[in-house]
């Protein structure tokens, strides 16, 4: 999470070396449904959220921007308010997030992007044994956001664009105190953009990732709550895999993956399990830029996970230089996250 963090405040500074730019502001309603992946959820997953949000944007227009991605991109800073529909049990969240909006289509005045986020979450209702208990969505104030929304938008001015989205969105606590249910909540938005300025987009050629295999390696690093105990343990990750591009922004692949986590108890009773799970995997290719979605099958597992089979594995990573990536990730089980961890890894 942090170096994610770190990630997008070194793109943020080179964006402001960058004096050719556009530059927008953004205000969106958004209004959606609490996807029930649990028995326990159903009492208070009936509710319909509604939310707001404003953002602001920036468009490098250099070519050292355009490879970043392989395309022109937006990045930002959003801030929003969301009702659960339900302020008693629920409550309200407010959200101050990153953003990173590639422009994948452009057409006239049509476009189609891709905008993504990730931001710390304040959540005004939160579980509670006694006061709260039918709310097993959160049980941190301080929560994160992960969202995904694809967006059409139309130019009907110089300054002036509506748009139109569909949002997917998770709020949890990564895993870091329970019960972590987590919220899944799709929604539709509806918005306007104002354009600060014009600029005329430069025409760069696009670079295709290449129809070569790709083989790779990769290490995962994070800390888990031990049971009934305040203190954590870490989980160390280790993965190899390979994948090859089957389009401009598209990949597929697989490998396997080899856990040793310290938080959970082996049959001798002691801290340590082993895990392993080959998996198959799509990648979205942005330049710099992959975000893979992992399907795994728990091939050795521990006693505590034997009511799963699979799991999910969503990574997010940044080529630093050379071959070398770093990034993060997030492990669920259906629409239950885990955990998050930091990834590092090496491309051959």
């Amino acid at each position: 999470m942090k170096l994610y963090c770190v990630i997008i405040l070194l793109v943020f500074y080179s964006h402001f070396l960058e004096a050719q730019s556009i530059q927008r502001l953004r205000a969106e309603i958004q209004h959606g449904f609490i996807i029930s992946h649990a028995s326990d959820l159903k009492p208070v997953s009936d509710n319909r959220p509604t939310g707001f949000h404003v953002s602001w944007q920036r468009m490098g227009l250099g070519q050292n921007h355009w490879e970043i991605c392989n395309c022109f991109y937006y990045i930002g800073a959003q801030f929003s308010w969301l009702n659960f529909g339900d302020r008693d049990i629920l409550g309200d969240a407010y959200t101050l997030a990153g953003t990173f909006e590639p422009v994948l289509w452009r057409y006239n005045q049509w476009s189609l992007s891709l905008n993504s986020g990730i931001g710390a979450t304040w959540l005004t209702k939160v579980h509670h044994p006694e006061n709260n208990p039918l709310n097993n969505f959160f049980s941190s104030r301080l929560s994160f956001l992960l969202y995904v929304a694809p967006a059409i938008e139309y130019r009907f001015s110089d300054n002036w664009s509506g748009r139109l989205s569909a949002n997917y969105n998770h709020i949890s606590n990564g895993g870091r105190k329970q019960p972590n249910r987590g919220m899944n909540y799709p929604q539709v938005g509806i918005g306007v953009n104002y354009y600060l300025n014009n600029e005329v987009l430069p025409d760069y050629e696009r670079q295709h990732p290449g129809n070569e295999y790709l083989f790779w390696i990769e290490s995962g690093f994070t800390t888990r709550k031990v049971d009934d105990e305040n203190n954590r343990k870490p989980s160390v990750a280790l993965v190899g895999g390979v994948n090859r591009a089957v389009s401009a922004f598209n990949g597929l692949g697989f490998g396997a993956e080899y856990n040793h986590d310290f938080s959970m108890l082996n049959e001798s009773g002691n801290y340590g399990v082993h895990l392993l799970a080959p998996f198959i995997s799509h990648h979205f290719i942005f330049g710099k830029f992959d975000f893979s979605q992992r399907m795994s099958w728990y091939a050795v597992q521990p006693e505590q996970l034997s009511s799963h089979n699979f799991y999910q594995r969503y990574v997010i990573t940044y080529k630093v230089f050379s071959g070398l990536r770093m990034g993060f990730s997030l492990k669920s089980h259906g629409h239950v996250a885990t955990n998050i961890d930091f990834r590092m890894g090496w491309e051959f």
